[in-house]
């Protein structure tokens, strides 16, 4: 064991959970390698299947994944370089579908996604524009994108869920500052008035590149490489019922350069990322509601840039 980090008890409400859910994780290749990859967690949930390249799928820099059924996914990324549009594609029954861009949504970096009633994504812009745009995909449609009222970022945002009462969850976005703000910022979307609310800041979080959005147990969960010059991954959570984040920690042993993914599995909170500069190997370890494990590489999986995990929903009301 690296270390241990004792989180704080939560009086979160606990959904159902099922071993039958697929949990999925995708990548850019290493350097020089647009490709995008693929794994899957093994059913005893202690390692990962062989990487596969998805066909017709390539990235310059992120990728997004998001379970829409117990066994199905929707993927969006940025383009190969020079190709600033987002790509979506479908998994279903071991099969990814071809890919297709993604109307009027372009962006640098690359998306984050979740999915609660529908599939949510939200971007930075083209070079030069450090807005957040979003929309979503309901019933086979993707919205019109729109801005992000006051939220920006030189890096791109996190989507993850907070589930505010049982059975009711909304969107919680997490992000990076602009260039020279290495702050982290988060805000939620409110359905019922189709607006997001107004950013806030995250007491003692700051990044010089990427966030990570989960959910274990009903809390919400965040991780996300340190400042310029510190690549330790730090962890900090907002806890049912509340709209505060605990003071963040570092997870032992896990640092990266450019920062983390988080999925919820079967009572497990799954974590990966890219390594250190230089070390192109994609890491992963768990947490178990009160202590992380020891970090060990995914056999045959390198990236560039940083992974997306995605797990497999059971939820009726979520839509493809």
């Amino acid at each position: 064991m690296a270390g241990v980090l004792q989180a704080p008890s939560s009086a979160a409400p606990r959904e159902r959970e099922s071993l039958a859910n697929t949990i999925l994780m995708v990548w850019k290749g290493v350097a020089g390698d647009e490709r995008i990859w693929w794994s899957r967690l093994n059913d005893d949930g202690r390692g990962w299947t062989a990487p596969q390249p998805i066909p017709g799928a390539n990235t310059s820099a992120g990728v997004a994944l998001a379970g829409t059924g117990v066994d199905t996914f929707t993927m969006t990324w940025k383009g190969v370089q020079g190709d600033q549009r987002i790509w979506f594609n479908r998994y279903a029954n071991g099969t990814w579908s071809t890919p297709q861009p993604v109307a009027g949504a372009a962006s640098s970096f690359g998306p984050g996604s979740t999915n609660l009633v529908a599939t949510y994504q939200a971007w930075k812009g083209v070079d030069g524009d450090q807005d957040i745009w979003w929309n979503r995909r309901l019933e086979g449609q993707w919205s019109a994108p729109q801005r992000i009222p006051g939220a920006a970022t030189s890096f791109g945002p996190a989507l993850g869920g907070r589930q505010w009462s049982l059975g009711n969850w909304e969107p919680l976005m997490l992000w990076k500052g602009v260039e020279g703000d290495q702050r982290l910022w988060w805000n939620t979307y409110q359905e019922s008035s189709n607006r997001w609310t107004a950013p806030q800041v995250m007491p003692g979080g700051n990044s010089s590149a990427g966030t990570a959005l989960g959910i274990y147990n009903g809390d919400v969960q965040a991780a996300w490489k340190g400042v310029q010059g510190d690549q330790q991954i730090w962890w900090s959570r907002m806890l049912y019922g509340t709209s505060s984040w605990t003071a963040p920690q570092q997870i032992p042993g896990a640092s990266s350069s450019v920062g983390p993914a988080l999925s919820q599995h079967a009572n497990t909170l799954y974590m990966a990322w890219k390594g250190v500069e230089g070390d192109q190997r994609i890491w992963w370890n768990t947490f178990n509601g009160s202590s992380w494990s020891s970090p060990q590489p995914v056999p045959g999986a390198s990236t560039s840039f940083r992974p997306a995990i995605g797990v497999g929903s059971w939820r009726p009301d979520r839509h493809q």
